[in-house]
């Protein structure tokens, strides 16, 4: 029955995308629709020619009046309507959102034709979203400019229910996490980070390895920034708990173009702080040149940060414990730096009046370095070169067509190929993996083991015999970061879907989408120590890390693929609005999986000669799975003030990849050795997620509204360590383990701009539970050879109590403001003030331990529940401050932007024995004063040891003072 069902949904699909080619997994366009009626009698006028100024759509009113234009894409457009006998009416700044309708309603007038003119509207951004199932929040290419804000990551970290967690923290658990280039990593509504997928164009931009998107857009190349939170509906797939869509700026028939500086080294003049951060970007638009409609839009950006994510305490720590006399800037935290381009391009040709073609590229490369605070060993300074470096690659293009069909039908096709690539290594040898192998020593650790430190080896104690080359000494002499990691995915992925307006009613939509990835990976645990295969966990790389297709089973490259089916139908009447659709998804891991996890050697337990080893003998086909999504969301009015939606959806989400696969000679050599890591397995099932959520908005005026949404989701099925006995060891893999409840309220006041000033209050209280946060949240209990699965919830790591954002923005215009002389000093001048305080996150209070020594084989002993205790709030003010001048065509914005105004210490982590940032308690144990009393190393150790919990990636970043400047043509 499952392989009909299969082979059905393939031939439906391959006949949609033959047949009726189109689409985007992640919506670009948006509809306008509305109803046209007489002005002095109230009845509704047909036949009235209604269409979007510079485009060639439109549409006729029917005998009710009403029209609909499909397929409009995001922007601010200009409506008109016109109608023999009657004076034409222009709406202008008619806001255009992806998946939503912008309802624009016209009255004519028979009188007003005698002035011979256009009556123009301007329009207003609705309180109330009356189509909208969901919570939903979109900021706009003009919000996002004036926001003291960078990149399309930080409007996500302002919106309800998301919380930003540091994954550059160093203390004890990363939670299997990896770091990111600038520092936080999000959370939306309970889920883990990998559980927000992430569009630009509509064409995802997410590693399917390891669930994270390093892809960066310049902000003057976005034009509107979409965040889903709520139940969305059946187009998108391989998503749980949130969607953000960036749509950006394609060319038009004039030509355009922006320039942008920022750095915070002027500031010093002024006597703060710099942090040597800086971005340079640019964009330009227009008509292409001997083509008729026909446009571009080509945009870049450069980083430049020798401190990407400074603390505020590092400058006091560094003085503090006499380490600031080794560094020119003491407020950086050295080797911390980020160098990095983005660049995105877009052609659009309009080839037919009724088809368009669209080309889009986007790609970014950051080169960054992770500071360690174990590597500033006061001894031996220079080993903070050693900290891991990275170099994070992204690139995608894609192509669509759109036809339509007639006014009430069109549909797409669409291919695109998208790469992203990482690779991590030590700081100074970086790439050069050969040149990492040991053959003399390598201690790593102080004899406090604290600190990093170079090997004891003199140079009498070198024999060139044992490397070859005297000038490579040095080399040895170092301690290097061991870990060395390359991997690499891509996909081709093919999507179409066909939307009609079958009535005036029913809006149907029916998709499919299909990727096929290219999966690489690459990871020495210790490359210090050798190339040997116990150590190196490969696939689609040869020994050495070079790229490699080999066939053999035990490392070859994977190639996983995935089939998305939908039916979405979309139902109107009057202001009742029905998102109801189905999904049905197919995923095919590709790979092979152990026959007989409790005897992975001998599956048939018949004791043959092959025990010890795993042939391909061992080994089955991994399993394919289907899985069907049903998708509801409505909204309705109770009032003509008073809007009510709920929504309710099934999501199913693949695991990481990196999950998934293994090298087997790597896995034959762990499972031999009775090893405590933990496997990815191929045995992973999809994970579930079922949200529920019951919204209402409410205009309580002319210019305010208030949205009030409850939600809760029951999860199940998510990836953990799992401890599994066997033959002849135990060891541990990861399983469909974890479980957890998320519920909450997320309140949301909005006042438009009224006298010059805009607000925006958000408050978020939500309880977010589990079995476990992260996919190796149980890898000490693992460690303990404790078996089983967990069977009780606790907080979760991102569980954020309380959450309050404030937005204000006040803004003059021309001629506005006190007169001076001849002149208005603050016309065109705006201020952006973000404020945000939060609840501190939690964590499992412990017995003092060591907390400090980075290796130290310590036996945690909880004095309350896990994650029953919790960091202090958190208050950060961020502003920016600007002018706009105008030089004829030319606009000159200079501004100042300044994060954490009053430079408040905010904790990001914390020791679970006090539960403080900078200290650990264990100076003060018996055993800690045991070693700080000792007459030959007491001294030294303590001092060691205090510098070692004074870590500044412990606590948020500083006061940092930007001056920018953007010009715009």
């Amino acid at each position: 029955m499952v392989k009909k069902l299969f082979s059905m949904a393939i031939m439906l699909g391959l006949t949609l995308g033959l047949l009726l080619p189109q689409a985007i997994l992640a919506g670009v366009t948006g509809k306008i629709s509305g109803v046209v009626a007489d002005t002095e009698t109230g009845e509704p006028l047909p036949g009235v020619a209604v269409s979007v100024v510079g485009t060639k759509q439109g549409a006729l009113t029917d005998e009710n009046g009403e029209y609909y234009i499909l397929n409009v894409p995001v922007g601010t457009y200009t409506v008109k309507a016109s109608l023999i006998g009657f004076a034409p009416v222009d709406i202008t700044n008619v806001g255009v959102s992806a998946d939503l309708t912008a309802y624009t309603d016209f009255t004519l007038s028979k009188e007003a034709l005698d002035l011979g003119k256009t009556i123009v509207v301007k329009a207003e951004r609705p309180l109330v979203t009356k189509d909208k199932t969901t919570t939903v929040n979109i900021v706009s290419r003009d919000e996002l400019q004036q926001m003291p804000v960078r990149g399309y990551d930080q409007v996500v970290g302002l919106q309800n229910s998301v919380v930003r967690m540091n994954s550059n923290v160093d203390i004890r658990q990363r939670g299997g996490r990896e770091s990111l280039a600038n520092g936080p990593e999000i959370n939306l509504r309970g889920g883990r980070p990998s559980e927000v997928a992430y569009y630009v164009d509509g064409f995802s931009q997410q590693d399917p390895l390891s669930g994270i998107s390093t892809a960066n857009i310049n902000n003057n190349a976005i034009k509107e920034v979409k965040v889903t939170s709520g139940a969305f509906s059946a187009e998108y797939g391989h998503v749980a708990s949130g969607i953000v869509n960036v749509v950006t700026n394609s060319g038009s028939d004039e030509y355009h173009g922006n320039l942008e500086l920022i750095s915070d080294n002027p500031a010093t003049v002024v006597g703060y702080d710099s942090y040597d951060q800086n971005w340079y970007s640019g964009d330009f638009s227009g008509p292409i040149p001997g083509l008729e409609k026909a446009y571009f839009f080509v945009s870049g950006e450069r980083r430049w940060m020798a401190d990407r994510t400074p603390s505020v305490t590092t400058k006091d720590v560094y003085e503090k414990f006499g380490l600031a006399q080794y560094f020119d800037e003491p407020q950086r935290l050295p080797n911390n730096f980020l160098k990095g381009w983005s660049y995105q391009g877009k052609l659009d040709f309009q080839l037919k009046e009724n088809i368009k073609l669209a080309f889009n590229g986007n790609g970014s490369y950051d080169k960054w370095q992770e500071y360690r605070h174990y590597f500033l060993n006061p001894a031996f300074i220079d080993q903070v070169e050693h900290t891991p470096m990275y170099i994070d690659k992204n690139y995608g293009i894609n192509a669509k067509m759109t036809h339509t069909l007639n006014p009430e039908t069109y549909y797409n096709l669409s291919v695109s190929y998208f790469m992203t690539e990482r690779t991590r290594g030590d700081g100074v040898l970086f790439e050069n993996y050969l040149d990492y192998e040991r053959t003399n020593a390598n201690p790593e650790y102080d004899f406090h083991n604290l600190f990093r430190e170079g090997d004891s080896l003199t140079a009498s104690d070198f024999n060139p015999a044992d490397t070859g080359d005297v000038d490579t000494f040095v080399t040895f002499y170092e301690s290097y970061w061991q870990n060395f990691l390359h991997r690499k995915s891509s996909y081709i992925g093919v999507k179409g879907d066909l939307t009609s307006q079958v009535t005036r009613a029913h809006t149907l939509q029916f998709g499919f989408d299909f990727q096929r990835h290219t999966l690489r990976y690459f990871e020495n645990l210790n490359s210090t120590q050798g190339f040997l295969s116990e150590r190196v966990n490969r696939y689609g790389f040869d020994s050495l890390g070079n790229e490699s297709d080999s066939q053999d089973f035990m490392n070859n490259t994977k190639h996983p693929i995935n089939l998305g089916v939908y039916l979405q139908d979309r139902f109107e009447w009057r202001d009742f609005v029905v998102n109801a659709g189905v999904r049905f998804d197919y995923f095919d891991y590709k790979a092979e999986r152990l026959r007989n996890l409790s005897n992975p050697f001998d599956p048939n337990n018949t004791e043959d000669a092959n025990s010890g080893t795993i042939q391909l003998s061992d080994l089955e086909a991994s399993k394919k799975f289907t899985r069907v999504s049903p998708r509801l969301g409505i909204s309705f009015p109770v009032s003509d003030q008073t809007q009510v939606y709920m929504n309710y959806g099934k999501f199913y989400q693949r695991p990481d990849l990196v999950r998934l696969y293994a090298g087997y000679d790597f896995l034959e050599a762990r499972v031999g050795a009775g090893s405590y890591y933990p496997f990815p397995s191929p045995n992973l099932e999809p994970e579930k997620i079922t949200q529920y959520e019951f919204g209402i908005t409410r205009q309580l005026g002319e210019f305010t509204a208030i949205d009030i949404a409850a939600y809760y989701k029951d999860v199940e099925g998510l990836t953990q360590i799992y401890h599994q006995a066997a033959i002849p060891y135990a060891y541990d893999f990861f399983a469909n383990a974890d479980y957890g409840t998320i519920k909450g309220v997320d309140f949301n006041l909005t006042m438009r701009r009224n006298r010059n000033m805009s607000i925006n209050l958000k408050y978020s209280l939500s309880y977010a539970t589990g079995t476990g946060s992260y996919a190796q949240s149980t890898y000490n209990i693992a460690w303990k050879n404790s078996q089983g699965i967990p069977k009780t919830t606790n907080p979760l790591d991102y569980d954020q109590r309380h959450s309050l954002i404030g937005m204000f923005d006040l803004r003059t215009t021309k001629g506005e403001g006190p007169m001076l002389g001849d002149m208005y000093p603050l016309e065109n001048v705006g201020l952006n003030t973000i404020i945000q305080v939060a609840s501190g996150l939690p964590y499992t209070p412990m017995k003092v331990y060591d907390g400090v020594s980075p290796n130290a084989s310590v036996q945690q002993e909880p004095t309350g529940g896990i994650n029953s205790a919790n960091l202090d709030w958190t208050f950060t003010i961020d502003m920016k401050l600007e002018k706009t001048f105008m030089f004829g065509d030319y606009k000159l914005v200079p501004y100042v932007w300044v994060k954490n105004l009053l430079n408040t210490q905010n904790e990001t982590a914390a020791y679970e024995g006090t539960g403080k940032a900078n200290v650990s308690g264990y100076l003060e144990t018996a055993e800690g004063q045991v070693r700080a009393t000792n007459p030959d190393t007491g001294e030294e150790f303590a001092y060691r040891y205090d510098l070692g919990q004074n870590n500044p990636k412990n606590y948020a970043n500083p006061r940092i003072i930007y001056l920018g400047l953007r010009l715009s043509f």
